[in-house]
Formats: structure tokens, sequence, C-alpha cells
């Protein structure tokens, strides 16, 4: 029986990025009618290096806090440039379950994270 897989347009821990790839920022992100910042980003896998597909992706301010210690606020400055990802485990509020989410950390900073647990951040 094939396994029956539904594509999403957002970047989402263990569907479609995994521990250890990369994301490239394709634009300077725009913020939505909520004043969330999405952003367009290509998936770079780690074993290949292959670039895969570009997602869409939220920024949070646990994200935004590393990325503007490695290029700065503006992100007029982020555009082409990559960060490494680490799928974390939080609590979702409105559900209390624990779900995988998506961390990023600087480019070659993965070594650095080796010993964070990957179900548990």
């Amino acid at each position: 029986m094939p396994l029956i897989k539904f594509e999403s347009d957002w970047l989402k821990a263990k569907d479609n990025v995994n521990q250890g790839d990369r994301i490239k920022f394709v634009n300077a992100g725009v913020p939505n009618e909520k004043g969330d910042w999405i952003f367009n980003v290509t998936v770079i896998e780690k074993t290949s290096g292959n670039m895969l597909y570009q997602k869409k992706f939220q920024l949070n301010k646990t994200n935004w806090k590393t990325i503007k210690k490695v290029y700065g606020e503006n992100s007029d400055n982020w555009v082409g440039k990559e960060m490494e990802v680490i799928i974390v485990k939080v609590n979702n509020p409105s559900t209390g379950k624990f779900v995988s989410t998506v961390r990023l950390i600087p480019p070659g900073g993965l070594a650095d994270a080796e010993g964070m647990d990957e179900d548990y951040g």
C-alpha cells in the first residue's frame, strides 16, 4: 500500500526539513495580516548539499534572535544567507502536547548542538 503524503507550502520539522539540513533565505520577508513575518527559504539537504525545494517559513522570536546575532536585524541582509536546522520538541500551548519544531543555528553550528537531544531540545 503506498504511503500517502500531502505536501505543504510551509517548512515543517521532520516532514520537509530534517536535523542538519540548511535553509537559504530567498527574500527579505513580508508581514502577513497578523504581523507575523513570512519568508521564502530554500531547503538544502544535509547529506547531498542539493537544493531540494522552496518553502514558506514563519519567523518566531527564538529564531529571530539567533539570526540577528549572525546577520543583524535588517532582513534585507539575510537574502542569500544560510542557517542550519536543528529539530527540537516544544510544548504546544493550545494542545498541551509536545511537537517537533525547527530551530535555526549559525552555519557550522551543528557540531556545537550535537549534544542536544533532538526529541526534547
